[in-house]
């Protein structure tokens, strides 16, 4: 056995080169409790919780049953092997080694080491054992025993009055040994090396360095070599910074900053990266716009051929319209004179010629204002009123809201005053005819009606657009020309007037969004 500590009233920890064991002094039974750990020193820190030194793997922290921690270099060590442990008071222990004193602190928090070298006044590093008393540590070296203050070593400097200093730094394949002048390198020759050292002479070698590149990365790194290392460095400015770092972790007061720059190929230039994107945005914009003006063409082009077809057929129906008039209006005639009634025929051929002047001269035009439109209903009424003597009275009223410069389709509405006359008014026999034609505003749309107080639709002669009333029919066909072909909207409505009202007679309502002329 190589160490050994009375835990228990009839029970020893004991430990061997290799294994750790509890043995019962009475029964001397002894079992194995820690396996695989050679403890140079064991001693109690406080009630149930014990603190073991090994030859290599650091200090062992355990109780009665199991093992608690373990500290070793990970943790703050100067070394794992350990050769013998003092108690300063329940939650602090010092730690003899090879390489000087270890003071461990157990906190809340987790653990505070101190390590004390030859350089905080020890004889020597090689240490055999310590002792405390009161705020004085004894420490057995190699070299004669130490007597030092506990105050006065924990109150030390923390931090190392040098900075590193950084004596070249090589971007690609050029070194730069005047670091006052602009540290400039590009890419591809984007490597770069910092040649440094730290001059802690009381550090005696052991001296690391912790680094960064400021926009770079956030992280800190640590190397123990004085050529510090980065390969590939995108283009950009950055800083370089450094502390040194010497015995017992300490560090130097400030770091040592250095900036330089990579700088970029035109390929990797931001106004480069800009001109792309605008020529692939006007690639694509152009690809896009000959796409929509191809579709929006082909569309034209069937938009064009439909509106010929459109004014084909608009004209079709005003030339049968025309003689449809003619016709109907030579009838007219041969009845006067029929009568023989020459006096009448002549007024009614004067008024004749002026319709026919009238109709050829709108026939030609698509629209004509609601005044044009007034005047020649005006003019055709009279005609017929002069054929067929007292049969019946006209009336055309205009509202005021209604403005007679707007334009409307020409001659949309004389074919349903005609159809009004021949189908209604000339077929009673009990009552004197009535024609009203009305010009108003509904909302958006002007109102054009024709009312008669005629037979009704639902008569055997009535005035509903049926085949044999041509005018009429033909007006629905511009109806729905002048629909497809101007995109108007024109919606016809035809009333039964014994229905609607309990009266005889038939209303035409025409309704249109008019033009400004």
């Amino acid at each position: 056995m190589y160490t050994a500590l009375l835990y228990d009233k009839d029970s020893l920890f004991t430990g061997s080169f290799k294994d750790l064991y509890k043995l019962n002094t009475r029964t001397k039974k002894k079992n194995l409790f820690l396996e695989g750990y050679y403890f140079t020193d064991i001693k109690k820190l406080r009630h149930n919780l014990y603190v073991g030194a090994t030859n290599l793997s650091g200090i062992i922290l355990f109780n009665n049953r199991k093992i608690l921690q373990k500290i070793t270099e990970n943790n703050g060590l100067a070394t794992s092997h350990i050769k013998k442990i003092e108690i300063e008071n329940q939650n602090v222990f010092w730690a003899s080694t090879n390489s000087g004193l270890s003071r461990i602190e157990i906190r809340n928090q987790g653990l505070r080491i101190n390590n004390f070298t030859q350089t905080d006044g020890l004889p020597s590093n090689v240490i055999a054992g310590c002792v405390i008393k009161g705020d004085t540590l004894y420490a057995g070296t190699s070299k004669g025993l130490g007597i030092l203050s506990i105050k006065n070593l924990l109150a030390q400097q923390k931090f190392i009055d040098k900075k590193v200093i950084i004596n070249s730094v090589v971007i690609g394949n050029k070194e730069f040994f005047n670091l006052n002048t602009p540290l400039v390198g590009k890419t591809p020759n984007n490597d770069i090396t910092f040649n440094v050292s730290f001059p802690d002479y009381a550090s005696q070698g052991n001296i690391s360095y912790q680094y960064t590149i400021e926009g770079l990365s956030d992280g800190w790194q640590t190397s123990n070599s004085s050529k510090i290392i980065f390969n590939a460095i995108p283009p950009g400015t950055y800083t370089f910074k450094v502390f040194g770092l010497g015995y017992n972790g300490k560090q130097s007061f400030a770091s040592t900053n250095l900036s330089f720059e990579i700088k970029p190929k035109f390929w990797q230039t931001w106004w480069f990266k800009l001109v792309l994107i605008i020529l692939g945005s006007a690639v694509i914009f152009i690809l896009i716009t000959l796409y929509f003006q191809k579709k929006r063409n082909k569309k034209l082009e069937t938009l064009y051929y439909e509106k010929k077809i459109a004014e084909l057929e608009l004209q079709a129906i005003k030339a049968q319209i025309n003689p449809h008039f003619i016709y109907n209006c030579l009838n007219s005639i041969q009845f006067l004179l029929y009568k023989k009634d020459y006096k009448e025929t002549e007024n009614y051929l004067d008024i004749f010629a002026q319709m026919i002047r009238k109709t050829l001269h709108y026939s030609e035009k698509t629209f004509m204002p609601i005044k044009e439109e007034i005047e020649y209903l005006s003019l055709y009424l009279h005609m017929e009123h002069l054929r067929l003597k007292d049969q019946f009275d006209y009336k055309i009223t205009v509202s005021e809201a209604t403005n007679e410069n707007w334009i409307i389709p020409s001659l949309l509405i004389q074919p349903f005053v005609e159809n009004a006359i021949k189908h209604g008014i000339s077929n009673i026999k009990d009552r004197k005819g009535n024609i009203e034609i009305i010009f108003d505003v509904t909302g958006t749309s002007l109102c054009i009606t024709v009312e008669d107080n005629g037979v009704g639709i639902g008569s055997k002669n009535h005035s509903s657009p049926k085949p044999d009333s041509f005018g009429v029919k033909l007006s629905q066909k511009r109806i729905e020309t002048f629909k497809q072909l101007f995109d108007m909207h024109i919606m016809l409505e035809i009333n039964d007037l014994r229905e609607k009202e309990q009266r005889p007679g038939t209303q035409i309502k025409l309704y249109i969004i008019p033009y400004e002329n």
